[in-house]
């Protein structure tokens, strides 16, 4: 225990340096407001988030990612295990994308700065912020960026569920734009760090499975149930092969 809570600390204090590192950075380029600029200080948040990762003794192993095209924009649907899951993404995803979250990001000193320029805060307690988060995702999408949101749009409580229930706004923005939507399963980043309020960090080596883009060009709004459907129970199953059930699931299986 001891030594996982100096490699919490050590974690945390990563954080915070190899962010204070690259701030002025992302204090320059985000002025531009322009593509090339918001590219950039994404790829400064692949470094930090490789950084804090592989020196806590968190790797990764990507499987499937070969089948995604870098140039095309894409909506990335993961499940949700841990806080470690946003900087497991800027890492395993290669394309350039937008990340929909919380709101309540934008009033952490300094990294509020760069979200909200970033990426796409949403307020889901109001639903005129949550329609002004959709037409900023869909215009994300047309300028040729992806799109990464968590359906279930929080943490499950791992001692209850493996997959909350997945909200509409992924679903209905694929088929709105056209847009292939990547079910993404991550696997024991509740391993490496768990959503119980420790922040215990432990070495893991965390794997993010990559399904194959599933095509939204022939469905309408009608067809969007089924495709909510398919991904959960893709998500949910893949998790079932490799152990990664949790609470009663698990209990059940």
């Amino acid at each position: 225990i001891i030594f996982f809570r100096i490699l919490s600390l050590w974690l945390g204090l990563l954080f915070v340096l190899i962010y204070l590192l690259i701030f002025p950075s992302h204090l320059i380029f985000l002025q531009f407001k322009t593509t090339w600029a918001y590219d950039v200080s994404h790829r400064l948040n692949m470094f930090w988030g490789w950084t804090i990762l592989t020196f806590s003794g968190i790797f990764l192993r990507p499987i499937g990612r070969k089948k995604i095209n870098r140039k095309q924009p894409y909506i990335f649907a993961p499940n949700h295990t841990s806080f470690l899951d946003i900087p497991i993404c800027n890492v395993s995803i290669q394309n350039s994308f937008r990340f929909i979250g919380k709101a309540e990001l934008n009033t952490v000193p300094l990294l509020g700065y760069m979200f909200k320029r970033l990426h796409i805060p949403v307020n889901r307690g109001s639903r005129t912020d949550s329609y002004r988060s959709f037409v900023s995702a869909t215009e994300k999408l047309r300028e040729g960026r992806s799109i990464l949101v968590f359906p279930e749009g929080t943490i499950p409580d791992k001692k209850k569920v493996t997959l909350l229930r997945f909200k509409d706004g992924a679903f209905r923005m694929a088929i709105e734009n056209k847009t292939p939507i990547v079910p993404v399963t991550i696997l024991k980043a509740d391993r490496a760090m768990e959503d119980d309020g420790k922040w215990l960090v432990r070495p893991t080596v965390v794997t993010v499975i990559f399904h194959d883009p599933i095509e939204t060009s022939d469905m309408e709004m009608d067809d969007m149930g089924e495709l909510k459907r398919r991904v959960y129970e893709l998500i949910y199953e893949t998790l079932k092969e490799n152990g990664g059930l949790r609470g009663k699931d698990a209990e059940e299986a």
